[in-house]
């Protein structure tokens, strides 16, 4: 008799998972499914991730903000991640990293995009004095200055870290749509609300130019120039309306009177 062949045995399947998110994240709701993320990486990491983020979970996260009611979805550098994490001698951390991002998907009927890396592609690398390339915003994040009091989301599994306030300003201006402008109005307001920070025109170009230099602004030509000017005069009038009260708008200082550190 011929030997009865054994049963083949399928692989299990991903979950099938749209590939955007239309399910609002809100803040309640956001920090819901963040817990959860949070323990799925536990289990599989057995220590904290900390993750860069940047975009309009920030906005929703950060408990001096109200402007915004939701976002579709969180902005990481993976790329940081992954360099962090080969250091510490995780060979498969970004395989470990998307799994569960895709479980947690599944079980809140999220996109697969509820949590991206798109960005990174546009996101500026820079040279340090020894000519070695380096991840200039991933750098600024995590100088304890900045990523102690920019934590926005912070359990055992995992650690959210918002970039820096110039970072966050300057990849706003950039793309400048659907939420950008008033997400950058409210960086604006709170920079006078904490620091007493006198925007100006001048003095914001200055700001995100000084601090955030690699994203190569001594390169841009006049229509770029302009139109960045543009955006940041659109952000200010946003920010500082005519018609708000003089205990809500900041007096016009010269540029050399501006501060020029809100965050580190």
């Amino acid at each position: 008799m011929w030997p009865v062949p054994s049963p083949v045995v399928a692989p299990p399947r991903a979950p099938f998972l749209k590939q955007v998110n239309d399910i609002p994240l809100t803040r309640d709701f956001l920090k819901f499914v963040l817990n959860d993320f949070s323990e799925r990486l536990y289990r599989s990491f057995r220590r904290q991730v900390r993750l860069v983020v940047h975009g309009g979970a920030v906005m929703v996260l950060h408990p001096s903000f109200t402007h915004r009611e939701s976002t579709q979805d969180v902005d990481y550098i993976h790329r940081a991640f992954a360099a962090e994490y080969r250091a510490l001698g995780f060979i498969d951390a970004e395989e470990r990293l998307r799994s569960c991002i895709a479980e947690t998907a599944a079980k809140f009927h999220l996109g697969a995009d509820w949590i991206n890396d798109h960005a990174d592609v546009a996101l500026p690398m820079a040279l340090d004095q020894y000519g070695r390339t380096y991840d200039p915003i991933y750098n600024a994040s995590t100088r304890p200055e900045n990523s102690v009091p920019q934590t926005i989301f912070n359990e055992r599994g995992l650690a959210l870290v918002a970039v820096p306030w110039p970072w966050a300003v300057a990849l706003k201006l950039v793309r400048y749509a659907k939420q950008d402008p008033v997400d950058c109005a409210a960086v604006l307001r709170l920079g006078f609300a904490q620091r007493g920070i006198r925007w100006t025109l001048a003095g914001l170009e200055q700001w995100i130019m000084e601090r955030c230099w690699p994203m190569g602004y001594s390169g841009y030509q006049p229509p770029q120039r302009a139109q960045l000017r543009q955006r940041i005069q659109d952000a200010l009038t946003r920010a500082f309306p005519e018609g708000a009260s003089s205990s809500h708008r900041p007096p016009l200082r010269m540029t050399s009177e501006t501060s020029l550190y809100f965050s580190h």
